[in-house]
């Protein structure tokens, strides 16, 4: 790569355009306290710029799901990144989330 070639911010993400711009966040998505509604009407949480945790009903089982997003005409859509969890596996999370807290901290 030539020196005076300026370095593009990527993602490793799998899942979408490589030349992602953030997207710009309504009223209701900037106040991650309260859980505001998407399009589906299903509560969410952003995390970063591009990462959020949903709520959502599937298949008639409620999954938490934190995901990684891209936008795309000016949509932002699921990517491939990201988990699923079932309600005992999120509350499993939960229940260790002391200790994993704890590990962080030996960092």
């Amino acid at each position: 790569m030539p020196k005076n070639k300026k370095k593009e911010e990527t993602s490793d993400s799998d899942s979408g355009p490589e030349d992602r711009t953030p997207a710009k966040k309504s009223k209701s998505e900037a106040g991650s306290s309260g859980g505001a509604k998407n399009e589906s009407g299903e509560p969410e949480w952003f995390l970063d710029k591009n990462k959020k945790v949903t709520v959502r009903e599937f298949k008639n089982k409620v999954y938490v799901d934190i995901r990684e997003f891209y936008e795309k005409d000016g949509k932002m859509l699921p990517g491939k990144k990201g988990v699923s969890l079932q309600v005992p596996m999120w509350k499993k999370l939960l229940e260790i989330s002391d200790e994993v807290n704890e590990a962080i901290k030996k960092f």
